[in-house]
Parts: structure tokens; C-alpha cells; sequence
């Protein structure tokens, strides 16, 4: 089995996502990818600063892509951590705590250790709901509200117990690999660029093959580059099996669910 940790349908309200998601299936069949997680683009409907009826419209998309093709989708809930937190919260609840998507999404926002963030992180914790975090080290390019993975780390020191996946192996390289290192509830995915040498096999000596998951960031890459960087380094059964799938199945879930 493998599934996908990152993974991107680019619908928005002028792009209907039957195709896009019509495509993504036929690629997953190409090459041998089960179920994968789901999120919108990474700026909803070009703005990272979605207003509620952006929110609620991204939504009922993921419910109804997730109703049209039940057990292949894992979808997550992308998250505009500056609208009120009643709403947020209300959100929450009703499509992820009571409803069919698995988890949040937070992208370029806002800081991660960030104060405003608190009662979200609190509901996800409380409920443990999983949540996957953007971060990257750059030198050029950065946004203002782009964490890295020291912020994650300072996040997840708050959050002992909140399940974090934190996106981008690439991005992170070995400085973020030692940032979350201390910090048992941050896994790492192991998108991020096109793949390089090294860099795996860090991640794994380093945090452990319980902690390492693949993604893609699929459509921006392509599914067979990014399992060519899995395929390319010698692991064992059970690592590999962990990696590909094994540890996703513990993390993309909610709280008592089996």
C-alpha cells in the first residue's frame, strides 16, 4: 500500500474540481498511490486570508469530493487562523469533530507559535485531531507569515500531545530535521522541492522511521520523482512499509477512531 501525506486538488469556485480530481485518480493509478491526503491550494482562491464563505464553500468541496470517492481521500481542512475564532472553532466542529474530514491545514498565515493560534490548537489537541503545518527555510522568497520548522518546534513544545505533521523534508533539510527532533509529536513529510541526496536517510537515522511519512505535493511535483526519493534509499521492509503508509494510517485520524 502506499498513501500520499501531501497532497493539493486546485478547485475554487471557477474551477469545478470534477476534472482535477478525475486527473489525480488516474496518476495515483499509474503509479501504485492507494489514498492520499487532500487539501485545497495552498492560497485558497488566492488569498491567504480566505473570508467565511470562502471557508464554508472550501468545505463542502472536501465533503463532497470525499462522498463522490469514499476510502481514497484523507481531507484536510485548510485553516485561516485570523478570522474569530467562534467561527473557526464552529467550523471545526462541524466538518472535522462531527463530520468527514480528517484534519486541519495551516499554511503561510501566520508564525506558528503565534498567541492567536492558541484556541485552535487547544480544540485540535483536545479532540486529537491531526494537523499538517507548511514550513521551510528559505533565503529568498519568504512571506512575511511562512514558519520554519523552529516555529513548529516552539508550537509543538506548548503542544506536547497535538499531533503534528510537519510538511516539507526538502524545505526543512538537516537544520529543521534537529529542530523537531526532541519533540516526539512532530512527523515530517518528506515532500518538499525535487528530491535530494542525503536527506532521507537523516531524517530516518535522526527521528526514527515511526516518524518520517511521503508526500508528494502533488500536482506541483510528480508522484514517480517523489517515490524515486523512497525507492532510493536502501530500507529496510518495515521501514519502508512505515514511510509509505504504515505511519500515515495512525496519523490521518481522529480521536477514537481506530
Amino acid at each position: 500500500m502506499i498513501i500520499d501525506s501531501h497532497l493539493h486538488v486546485f478547485f475554487s469556485r471557477k474551477q469545478p474540481w470534477e476534472p482535477l480530481v478525475n486527473q489525480t485518480l488516474h496518476h495515483m493509478k499509474m503509479t501504485g498511490v492507494d489514498k492520499t491526503c487532500l487539501m485545497p491550494h495552498p492560497q485558497f482562491a488566492d488569498n491567504i486570508f480566505p473570508n467565511q464563505a470562502d471557508m464554508i464553500f472550501q468545505a463542502e468541496t472536501l465533503v463532497e469530493i470525499t462522498k463522490a470517492h469514499p476510502d481514497v481521500f484523507l481531507p484536510l481542512l485548510f485553516i485561516n487562523p485570523s478570522l474569530p475564532h467562534a467561527f473557526t472553532l464552529e467550523l471545526m466542529d462541524k466538518y472535522i469533530l462531527n463530520g468527514p474530514l480528517i484534519g486541519a491545514k495551516f499554511h503561510i498565515s501566520m508564525i506558528a507559535d503565534d498567541e492567536r493560534y492558541e484556541p485552535i490548537y487547544d480544540f485540535l489537541e483536545q479532540h486529537d485531531i491531526p494537523l499538517l503545518f507548511h514550513s521551510w527555510y528559505k533565503t529568498t522568497h519568504r512571506t512575511t507569515f511562512e514558519s520554519t520548522p523552529a516555529d513548529i518546534a516552539r508550537m509543538a513544545k506548548k503542544h506536547p500531545s497535538l499531533r503534528i505533521l510537519m510538511a516539507h523534508l526538502t524545505g526543512a533539510r538537516i537544520r529543521g530535521i534537529q529542530d523537531i527532533k526532541a519533540y516526539p509529536n512532530v512527523l515530517l513529510d518528506t515532500s518538499g522541492s525535487q528530491p535530494e541526496e542525503g536527506y532521507l536517510e537523516r531524517a530516518i537515522e535522526q527521528l526514527g522511521a515511526d516518524r518520517v511519512v511521503y508526500g508528494s505535493d502533488y500536482p506541483i511535483r510528480a508522484f514517480s520523482t517523489q517515490l524515486g526519493r523512497i525507492d532510493s534509499v536502501d530500507l529496510s521492509k518495515e521501514d519502508r512499509d512505515k514511510v509509505l503508509y504504515k505511519n500515515a494510517l495512525k496519523f490521518f485520524r481522529k480521536g477514537g477512531d481506530k
